[in-house]
Parts: C-alpha cells; structure tokens; sequence
C-alpha cells in the first residue's frame, strides 16, 4: 500500500481532536451514508476486522509537520535541555527523514507544540422545561475549540488499496460538505480539500530499516511488535448520534499517540486492529444495536512508516 498525503484547509475552528480513529470512523459513516450499511459491512469493516483494512490514515498533523518520534526523546540530551524536550512535538519532514535515517538530530530540529492554539468558549446550561439559562453560577461550563496558527492546512497521510483509492477520496470530500467532529450544526470543525491525493516516496524507503514509527492514534493488536516506545492515554469514545442509543458512552480505550515506534524486522505497513463491538459498548447497548440489525467496530490502525533505530 503507497503512501499519500492529502491537504485539508480549515474552515473554522474545530472542537474533536483529529485523530486517525475518529476520522476513520467519520468516514465509514458518509460510506454508510452514500453506499449503505451492507456495503460498508462488506467492503470496510470485515476486512478491517480480519486486518486487512482498505485505508488506513493518520491523525491530521499542520501543514508539513510530523509527530516526534518517541525514540528521539530518549536520546543523549544534555540536562538543560531535557525540559524543553518535553515540550516539543514536531520535526519538519526533511528532519523527520533524517532521524527515520538513523541520524542524530540537532535540538533545533525539535519544534514545540504552537501550531495548533486553544481557545475556551463560556456557555451557560439551558433547563430543559423553560429553555431558559438557568442562572446558577454552577450552570457555567467552557468548551476548547483548537485552531490553526502560522499555517495553512493539515496533512493527512493515508495508505490505501489501489481499488479503493478513489473511493477514499470520494469519502474526504463527502465528509468536507458536513464537517469534522463535534458540532458541525453550528459551524464547527468545517474544512475544504486542499489537494488530492499526493504521493509520500522520500518517508517510505525502507531498504536499512529496522522498525516502525506510527503516525496515528491506534490501539496495538495482539500480533503487533512490542519493543519500543510510546506515549499511552485513555480515550472516553461515543457513538453517533445516527444509531438512536440511549447509552452512547463506549468502553475506555487505551490507545498510543503518534510517535510511538517499534523495533522489527518485517515491513509492516500497518499496526493496531479493529475493535470488535462488544468490546467497546456495554452488552445492553450491542443488544439494542444488534436488534436493529447493526454491527459496528472501532478502526483503530495506525499508519506505520520505516525507521533506522
């Protein structure tokens, strides 16, 4: 599977982290959408199930930035540098080349966290019988939206089947007309394509490699390699709202960040698995879902690219 990159210009803030899982969730569902429930079952969800999925993305990175990989930060960093190194996040591809290279980079190729700016919006509870705020102090609530700063666009690396491609790229644009995430009613997390599909080569030689980086939000399956490094976090997941549930809340997931890389000798142009339904949604829940004929899961792939460790 080639690597691509395709550009995304933000339209307006957005409130949803774009993570690989999220996105690649969003776009089964304008699959769903557009060809139907069967298709997407036979078409996504059961390769992906077997791990044979046909695309598998990134999280979304600004402008030509990647993540730093985890093995960078366990480098022999003088002291007076090592509290700046825990701020940094991003390499600039030709950086991000070399160190995939096995090459020691300078600190000044480590870029800390500025491109993406929060922003805390005030809301205030409304009651549900009158419609009305309902003017208690403790009714007050703030929500984060995030935003561009000092770029352009985001990049999203994919990987995917040569008989999917277009298809892939149908689903981009097709979610580009509603929008990304949390509150799409209201304006947020809306975007345009700013590229088709761009061929990735100078990230993807890996003639002396001898492991894996990952580039997305993924949950290791349990073939995956397991020497290595990477940040780890819990994720609280929801259903959409199309499934009409009254729990929406899925299982916690531990998931790892991009960045995150592993030593083997294969070339692995994937990690992590899709998640079966029962072991992301309470029994009551999958019973509920199943009676109305859906079965879901959970993508959470990562997209792996070689490295000289």
């Amino acid at each position: 599977m080639q690597l691509y990159r395709i550009k995304i210009k933000p339209l307006s803030p957005w409130r949803t982290p774009w993570q690989a899982d999220t996105l690649a969730g969003i776009l089964c569902r304008a699959y769903a959408r557009i060809e139907g429930g069967e298709a997407l079952h036979e078409h996504i969800l059961t390769p992906a199930l077997r791990g044979e999925p046909p695309f598998v993305v990134s999280d979304a990175f600004p402008g030509d930035l990647l993540p730093l990989p985890e093995f960078v930060r366990l480098g022999n960093w003088p002291d007076s540098q090592v509290k700046m190194l825990r701020k940094a996040r991003w390499l600039q591809i030709d950086s991000f080349c070399r160190a995939q290279a096995g090459e020691v980079l300078a600190f000044d190729d480590l870029l800390m966290d500025e491109s993406f700016q929060p922003d805390a919006h005030v809301h205030n509870t409304l009651d549900r019988l009158t419609d009305t705020t309902q003017g208690d102090s403790l009714s007050i609530f703030t929500l984060q939206e995030l935003w561009l700063k000092g770029v352009e666009y985001l990049s999203v690396y994919v990987r995917v089947k040569g008989e999917f491609k277009s298809t892939l790229l149908n689903l981009f644009e097709e979610v580009s007309q509603t929008g990304f995430g949390a509150d799409v009613s209201i304006g947020k997390g809306q975007f345009e394509l700013s590229s088709g599909f761009e061929l990735i080569t100078q990230m993807d030689s890996g003639a002396s490699s001898n492991g894996v980086i990952s580039l997305s939000t993924f949950q290791p399956d349990t073939n995956d390699p397991t020497e290595g490094g990477w940040q780890a976090f819990t994720k609280f997941g929801k259903l959409a709202e199309d499934f009409g549930v009254e729990n929406v809340f899925k299982r916690p997931l531990v998931m790892l960040r991009p960045g995150a890389f592993f030593r083997t000798s294969q070339q692995l142009f994937k990690l992590g698995r899709a998640i079966p339904m029962d072991q992301i949604l309470s029994a009551e829940t999958c019973q509920t879902l199943r009676s109305k004929g859906v079965e879901i899961a959970h993508l959470a792939f990562g997209l792996a690219v070689p490295v000289r460790i």
